[in-house]
Parts: structure tokens; C-alpha cells; sequence
């Protein structure tokens, strides 16, 4: 790997091992400088010898593994190929590869792609060598012509060639090599008689039938393949749903961040195999990632803020259910559902001209439930609960005359307002930090991300994440039941037919 840019830049790493771990970890084989190659995950990527040939595999970093140009999550490496560690503006290496040869097998010989994931041994019930004689000898039987007899027998002894030299496993070149003397023997034959050419097509439609089970055999081992990335993801699921259990109970911080690493870790591989299974079979992976109607509603609402995860905690999950049943309970909901449908219009035409997504404004449910006269032990008024301090900042009039926090125009204006300013402070995939910042404020939202800045790689987007403060507790527990309880209010209000609000008054 010679290093084109970053803190290694001008060096050379000579890599033989059969994994090669990359990132800016301490264990990490390929280590790069944390302040200047901060685009590089504390785990970025591995290099793994698979099969004879090297594979990039990105170990779900925050930023991305380019190479040639083109995001991956896994690659077959090759001479010549630029990896870029975290886009854009990542350490760029060049590589080139030498791969000693091993006993019974050519290095160069490549894996046909439709096997590369198949378990070997599962291949080699295939006899490669038998079914080349066999197809041999059908033809010999039939074709009576010297010339013919030999390309077929030179054909054979390819097949078998090509198998030993992939190690006596099944070479993938098999029918290649077949179809190609087929083409051979009929022009052969056509020299000969018109009569021997029926014999052959008669001879090429059996061929055809093998071919058509040696698809079968293929679609077998599609299905298996497939079996075995569903079990796999089974397995690293409740490894993950294990480790957010245990963070849930967890109380000392050092502990927490050590769970948060290996959560890390398995996310990432949770979510390569997802993508191999996306490849391989999409309508099995969208259904095994769905989840029952809650956790699609809630991927659903994150989808629209691009704050997907692969893991929802349980207990956030828990607490959301908790809210969503809560409300349901209520015996003034459909009078609330009432008053949310008449302010709704005005709330819209605010959103929209800030082209904020309309579940941030579910902020009023949680805050007054849509209650333009409300008014709380702090002083707080109005439908979206604003102090004079606050409201004044906001360009709202607050004074003994006037208080235009009861006028549900003016402040709906200045809380959308608002909640665009949040939106820009902690960028659009932490909505739902900007969220719990209105009712934190944002000045104590940043002293949290402030004490998590100051611990390395404190600085980087999956640190400032709203999953992240949630699971290592940074947050206050008003402000952990703050967001469950507008995103409960956005889907009860989504669903309105689901959750017996169909005959509420518009």
C-alpha cells in the first residue's frame, strides 16, 4: 500500500497477513494519525484474504471506503486500484498486490461470481472430471469421426486440468470449456455430411438439458446462500439486541462506551450482510428489515430527516409505546386530535415555507397540546410554550400591553423559526436533537456534545448523534422522554383510521 495523502503520506506498508485491520485505533494494523486523518474511523475497514484473492470490506465507518471513485462496502482488491479512507478528503493509498503461489492451486485462477459466497465443500459434490467423461463418451458414441473424437478428448482433459488446478473443487469452467468444443465439433461435422450435423444438434439439445440442471444446481445453491446470510443476520441481531440490554442496566460510563464499540461493530456487519442479501435477494432482505407496524412507522419518520439506524434501543422503542398508549387512554384525545386539525393549516403554511418536515411540529402536542392559552409554573404561554425571554428573541412582543405568544400565527412563525435554526445548528439527521434542544435548550444540548467533544473522535457525526447521547445516558431523563413522546403524537396523528381518531371533528 503505497500512501498517496494523509499522515502516512511518502511511506510504503508491506501487508502479508490474511486480515489487515485499518482505522485509527490502537489495534489496528494500518494505523493513521487521529488529528489529521479525521475522516478515518477509530475502525474503518478490513483487508481480508479470502479464497486466494484480497477483499476491502468497510467496517461500517462513519464517512465510507471509496475506491476507484466508488463507495463500497465490500471489493475485490486488484493491482492499480486507489482506496480513499472517509469522503472526501480521506488518506488515499495506491495498491498493488503479489500473491505467493500456493500448493495445488493458481492464485490468478478468479471464482466465478455465482459461486464466490458458496460454502467449498458444497461444490465439490460436483465431479467436474466424471461429468467431462461422461459428455465425452455421449459424444464419441454418436459422432464416429476421428477428428471430432479428439477434440472432444482434448476438451475432457481441459476440464479435468482446470479442476485440479482449482484445488479439486468444481472450476466453474466446465460447460464453458464444453460449449466452446461443441462449436468446434459442429464445424467439423458440417465438413463432413449434412447427416452428421442432425447428430450433432440431437447431441447439443442433450447438452443443453445438462446445462439447464446444472442451473438447477445453481439455484440450490442460491437458495442456501440465502439461508445462511438469514441465519447469519438471526445470529448478529440478538448479539446486538444482548448488547443494548445490557447498556440499558449499564450505569458506569467507561463500561457504556466499550458496549457502544462493540454495538458499532456488530451494526456494521449487521448491515453488510443485509446489503449481500439486498444483492442476492432484495424481496427477503425489505422483508426481514420491515419490522411489525411500529418500527416501520418510526424508520418511516426517520427516512425523512436521513436518520436511518440499523438498531432502534429497545427501550427507546419501549418508551414510544409507553406514549402511544398513554395518549390512546386519554379520555380528551379526540378533542386534542380536534384542536391539532383546526391550527393545523396555519402550522403548515409556516413548515412549508422553512420546508420542515411536519412531524417537528408535533413539538406543540408535547408541549401544550395545541393549547394557544396555556401557560405553565415557569411562565412559559402559548401553543408552543415560549418564556418571554425566549419569545422577545424570537421577534415576538412581550410586554404589559401585549403578548403575542397567544396569537398562534405570530408564534407559530417564530417557532418554526426556531426549530430551523436548531435544524442548522445540529444538521438535519440530529432532528431529533434539535427536538430535545427546545425542550433541553440548545445551550444545554451543547454543554452535552461540549463533554463528549472533549474525548477523542468526540468531534465526529456519529458522535453528536442522538442514538449515541441516548445509549451512553448524556441526556437528562426529561429530555429521553421528550422525543418518544412528539414522535408518539406524530403517529397516533399519521394513523388516525389505526388509533379510533377517524370520526374526530376536522
Amino acid at each position: 500500500l503505497t500512501h498517496l495523502s494523509g499522515s502516512l503520506t511518502g511511506t510504503t506498508s508491506f501487508e502479508s497477513a490474511d486480515l489487515i485491520k485499518v482505522g485509527r485505533a490502537q489495534d489496528c494494523d494500518l494505523r493513521y494519525d487521529s488529528r489529521q486523518d479525521a475522516r478515518v474511523s477509530g475502525h474503518h475497514a478490513h483487508i481480508v484474504l479470502q479464497q486466494g484473492a484480497y477483499h476491502l470490506i468497510d467496517a461500517g465507518s462513519t464517512n465510507g471506503t471509496m475506491v476507484n471513485g466508488q463507495r463500497v462496502v465490500k471489493h475485490q482488491l486488484a493491482t492499480g486500484d486507489r482506496i480513499v479512507f472517509g469522503h472526501p478528503a480521506g488518506p488515499e493509498v495506491l495498491v498493488e498486490i503479489e500473491l505467493a503461489p500456493r500448493r495445488g492451486r493458481e492464485t490468478s485462477e478468479k471464482i466465478p461470481t455465482e459461486f464466490a459466497m458458496v460454502d467449498p465443500r458444497v461444490l465439490d459434490s460436483y465431479n467436474a472430471r466424471q461429468d467431462a467423461q461422461r459428455m465425452a463418451s455421449e459424444l464419441k458414441s454418436d459422432l464416429g469421426d476421428s477428428s471430432a473424437n479428439l477434440l472432444v478428448s482434448e476438451a475432457a482433459q481441459r476440464v479435468a486440468e482446470a479442476r485440479a488446478r482449482a484445488g479439486k473443487e468444481h472450476s466453474g469452467h466446465s460447460m464453458f470449456i464444453m460449449a466452446g468444443v461443441f462449436s468446434q465439433v459442429s464445424r467439423k461435422v458440417r465438413e463432413k455430411t449434412r447427416k452428421k450435423w442432425v447428430k450433432v444438434v440431437a447431441i447439443v439439445a442433450v447438452c443443453a438439458t445438462v446445462s439447464i440442471a446444472a442451473l438447477g444446481v445453481i439455484i440450490v445453491l442460491q437458495h442456501r446462500q440465502i439461508s445462511h446470510l438469514v441465519q447469519t443476520k438471526a445470529d448478529i441481531d440478538r448479539e446486538i439486541l444482548a448488547v443494548e440490554q445490557q447498556m440499558e442496566d449499564e450505569r458506569d460510563p467507561g463500561r457504556l462506551v466499550e458496549l457502544e464499540s462493540i454495538l458499532a461493530i456488530l451494526t456494521g456487519s449487521a448491515e453488510r450482510t443485509v446489503a449481500r442479501l439486498i444483492q442476492t435477494d432484495s424481496v427477503k432482505a425489505v422483508a426481514l428489515t420491515r419490522g411489525d407496524s411500529l418500527e416501520g412507522d418510526i424508520r418511516g419518520i426517520l427516512a425523512k430527516f436521513s436518520a436511518t439506524t440499523y438498531a432502534i434501543p429497545p427501550i427507546f422503542r419501549e418508551r414510544l409505546q409507553y406514549h402511544i398508549d398513554l395518549l390512546t387512554r386519554a379520555g380528551n384525545l379526540r378533542t386534542i386530535y380536534a384542536r391539532k386539525q383546526r391550527f393545523w393549516p396555519v402550522i403548515r403554511k409556516e413548515f412549508d415555507l422553512l420546508g420542515l418536515p411536519e412531524e417537528m411540529a408535533f413539538v406543540a402536542w408535547a408541549e401544550s397540546q395545541f393549547d394557544p392559552e396555556a401557560l405553565s409554573d415557569a411562565g412559559a404561554r402559548g401553543m408552543w410554550q415560549m418564556t418571554p425571554s425566549t419569545a422577545q428573541s424570537l421577534g415576538l412582543r412581550v410586554d404589559d400591553q401585549v403578548d403575542e405568544r397567544t396569537d398562534v400565527g405570530r408564534q407559530t412563525h417564530a417557532a418554526a423559526r426556531h426549530l430551523a435554526n436548531l435544524l442548522s445548528e445540529f444538521g438535519e439527521d440530529s432532528f431529533m436533537l434539535a427536538m430535545a434542544s427546545y425542550n433541553r435548550g440548545e445551550a444545554g444540548i451543547r454543554r452535552v456534545l461540549h463533554e463528549v467533544a472533549a474525548e477523542q473522535g468526540g468531534f465526529r457525526k456519529d458522535k453528536r448523534d442522538f442514538w449515541h447521547l441516548y445509549r451512553l445516558k448524556k441526556l437528562p431523563e426529561e429530555t429521553r422522554e421528550y422525543v418518544p413522546r412528539i414522535l408518539a403524537a406524530a403517529i397516533v396523528c399519521g394513523h388516525p383510521e389505526r388509533y379510533g381518531l377517524g370520526g374526530a371533528a376536522q
